[in-house]
């Protein structure tokens, strides 16, 4: 379940935006997401070397990755030496950068250069004054916007280069903008008019200092493989910032049934994406996923490429602006939603009156708006009455006016989760296609429960102890947000919390299943339902350290790649408030075969 927060929510449709208070947090966004697809994977830049990061800039002019730095390291083999390479023939040269093409121009490109930087060197009493190699050393001591115009004087540099090489090697906060980053801004509607050539200036003026250097290297990866001439828009993490008018059509969900039609739902207080992940696993497109805190909204987007989703308040969202955002939206099939579980919850502060509590009203409005055909609605179990108001019956009255609703209580364990999970699922189907849908039948039996009778042909849930054995079994204060192992793992989210001596001491003494909700320690067999305390999680079955946001997520069945962010104190809540994807799932395909398939026909 997602929680509600009092973050600024952004409009309820796209929020990218040319003017105002929204392009900071826009590219601010764009940046966290590119970053934790492509974690600003080198691109072969020469950091440590001024002038040989000018003649790898030079070379990569107009021409494919891998074959400008075979160009370049083959060059470099040759002529360790640059003023050997500038004395060097240039049909010597030109055979070297052949495999590039023009390799005649290449060639007069490069020993012109290297030429320019002789004559300044001499002039300078620098290189080969002092009977040293050519050097561009001392453009590290120039300002910004000196060694800028000094370096667009070089023959072959034009502004873009410029900026390249500052930001590489000379540690500058400068953007600077190819052709990959300026469709991109352009397909964003962030910065200019794709049929005119690009102000350098204006896409700097709209990145953060701070990220320049980081966006440009991830722009460029995202526009070699996924915002293309021919964009992938299944496949980006991006496409909640491009406006209505330049998105296309949404692909088709992998899972097209029988009838043809494709399953399409809508994520109400998508949160993370526990619920939206199974029901996405399970065939259905999500359509547009709504979530109204930031970073939740934003891992609901890097784990769910080719998604839609918007920050905003579910309460004020109405039918027309989901579909002004979403043009091609048929009447959806269900209406996903997991309202926050404050003021229900027995951790919580139970008070009736808390407005939250009224948000399944919404719910039910927008699906009714919308016509969509079912409804899933998951709280707690403490819904049932909060100090004698029984908010389940009021639910399901509301429910009920236009759809035939029954409601169930699931254990995340008889899923295959390894949790003592208990939730509430409402299950709504529009009264005219027929009865209240049932539950699904559990998947799996319990740790040690024998195969016999109903459960004889269940796969058992696998133990808690099984499932958090291997790499993560890290010590206390360990970062591990992105760390890749030797057996070439990688773990995401695996950091562990710092625990100071006298707070390990005082886990050391806890047993399974005691100590307080912030230092429960989890039992080896099921987890009780994951509580972020103090946005801290249970203590390991035994480790003497709380559990990371990966195991957390592993008890919640994420799969490993599934990165969750934001600051380290915010994703705790985000694992704990989730739905398990693998319940999510089972409903999902419950509803798709034993109810949706029927209604087709």
């Amino acid at each position: 379940m997602a929680r509600s927060r009092d973050s600024q929510p952004d409009r309820p449709g796209s929020i990218t935006t040319k003017h105002g208070q929204l392009l900071r947090p826009t590219i601010e966004r764009i940046a966290e997401l590119l970053e934790v697809r492509y974690r600003s994977a080198d691109l072969g830049n020469i950091a440590d070397d001024v002038l040989a990061e000018t003649v790898y800039i030079l070379l990569s002019l107009n021409t494919h990755e891998a074959i400008y730095r075979r160009v370049f390291e083959d060059l470099r083999a040759k002529y360790p030496a640059w003023l050997d390479m500038m004395s060097a023939p240039t049909t010597d040269l030109e055979a070297l950068l052949r495999v590039g093409g023009l390799q005649r121009q290449r060639a007069d490109k490069v020993k012109k250069l290297l030429q320019a930087v002789n004559t300044d060197n001499l002039a300078r009493g620098v290189g080969p004054a002092e009977g040293d190699d050519l050097t561009l050393e001392y453009l590290r001591e120039f300002p910004p916007a000196e060694a800028e115009a000094y370096l667009t004087r070089l023959p072959g540099i034009g502004v873009k280069s410029a900026r390249c090489i500052a930001s590489y090697a000379l540690g500058h906060e400068r953007f600077a903008v190819d052709t990959h980053i300026q469709r991109i801004f352009n397909r964003l509607g962030i910065v200019g008019d794709r049929r005119q050539k690009f102000d350098h200036d204006a896409f700097e003026r709209v990145v953060p200092s701070r990220l320049r250097r980081q966006l440009h290297v991830n722009l460029i990866h995202h526009g070699r493989a996924v915002c293309t001439a021919r964009p992938q828009c299944g496949n980006c993490v991006l496409v909640s910032f491009c406006p209505p008018a330049t998105r296309p059509s949404p692909p088709r969900a992998a899972t097209v049934h029988r009838t043809g039609r494709e399953r399409t739902a809508i994520d109400l207080f998508g949160g993370a994406g526990g619920l939206g992940s199974g029901f996405a696993q399970a065939g259905f497109r999500i359509a547009l996923a709504v979530e109204l805190d930031r970073h939740a909204a934003q891992t609901y987007r890097a784990n769910n490429p080719g998604v839609l989703v918007i920050e905003a308040d579910v309460s004020k969202l109405t039918a027309d602006d989901i579909r002004n955002v979403c043009p091609d939206l048929d009447e959806p099939d269900v209406i996903l939603a997991g309202p926050p579980c404050q003021g229900y919850s027995h951790a919580g502060s139970r008070k009736p009156d808390d407005e939250k509590n009224r948000l399944y009203e919404h719910v039910v409005r927008v699906a009714e708006d919308l016509g969509a055909r079912y409804i899933v609605l998951e709280n707690v179990p403490g819904l049932r009455r909060v100090n004698g108001v029984g908010f389940q019956t009021r639910i399901l009255r509301r429910l009920r006016r236009r759809f035939n609703a029954n409601v169930y209580e699931f254990v995340a364990a008889h899923f295959g989760v390894p949790q003592n999970r208990r939730r509430l699922f409402f299950l709504a189907r529009r009264t005219h296609l027929g009865p209240a849908p049932l539950p699904p039948e559990r998947t799996h039996r319990l740790p040690g429960e024998p195969a016999a009778g109903e459960t004889a042909d269940l796969d058992e849930t696998p133990r808690l102890e099984d499932v958090l054995r291997g790499p993560l079994g890290l010590p206390h204060s360990t970062d591990a947000e992105y760390e890749k192992l030797p057996d070439g793992t990688t773990l995401v989210n695996a950091s562990t919390m710092r625990h100071s001596q006298k707070v390990v001491q005082k886990i050391e003494a806890i047993e399974a299943g005691g100590g307080p909700i912030s230092y429960r320690r989890l039992e080896r067999d099921l987890a009780r339902t994951l509580v972020a305390g103090h946005r801290a999680l249970p203590v390991h079955p035994w480790l003497h350290r709380t559990i990371s946001v990966r195991e957390a997520a592993r008890i919640q069945g994420f799969e490993d790649d599934y990165v969750f962010c934001g600051p380290r104190w915010e994703q705790p809540l985000q694992v704990a408030n989730a739905v398990p994807p693998p319940v999510a799932r089972t409903i999902a395909q419950w509803l798709s075969t034993r109810y949706l398939d029927e209604d087709d026909y």
